[in-house]
């Protein structure tokens, strides 16, 4: 299944959920991105202990997703989303990645290749989102990047 770029009145909720994430950070939206969210919804992006969640405790609260924001904000992401599998509350996304940012002073990029799960309640707030990737495979594609301007057309 393709996502979907424009809104459907149709959309599964959870897949409208992980769209409106995506938008949402990528355009800059932290007020609109937060509530997106339940009060007790939980980010585990990666799943298991990661530079970002060394303890795998996930981040639990309104004021820990708001860090998990901060800590992401510097950085630009481009999706791709490859596949989109909808079941009950939930919805798996196969996207890949290009992360541009500052990594150790220098400008690089990534790319990140993985399994992101999405789950509403049923008011479609976001309950979870779970990331399934890899760091080493993600470190593995740094490239570095010349101090100039991109842009996209």
């Amino acid at each position: 299944m393709r996502m979907p770029t424009i809104e459907d009145p149709n959309e599964h909720p959870a897949r409208k959920a992980a769209r409106l994430s995506r938008t949402y950070f990528a355009q800059r939206k932290k007020q609109a991105w937060i509530d997106l969210w339940a009060k007790d919804g939980v980010i585990m992006d990666p799943l298991g202990p990661s530079f970002m969640d060394p303890e795998a405790e996930g981040f639990r609260t309104p004021e820990a997703r708001e860090k998990w924001w901060d800590d992401h904000y510097e950085m630009e992401f481009y999706y791709s989303m490859l596949a989109s599998f909808v079941a009950g509350n939930q919805v798996a996304n196969y996207e890949s990645l290009i992360i541009v940012g500052d990594i150790e002073g220098k400008k690089g990029a990534f790319k990140c290749e993985g399994i992101w799960t999405y789950e509403v309640d049923e008011e479609g707030k976001l309950t979870a989102m779970l990331g399934y990737w890899e760091e080493e495979g993600m470190k593995e594609t740094l490239t570095e990047l010349p101090n100039h301007q991109y842009y996209v057309e």
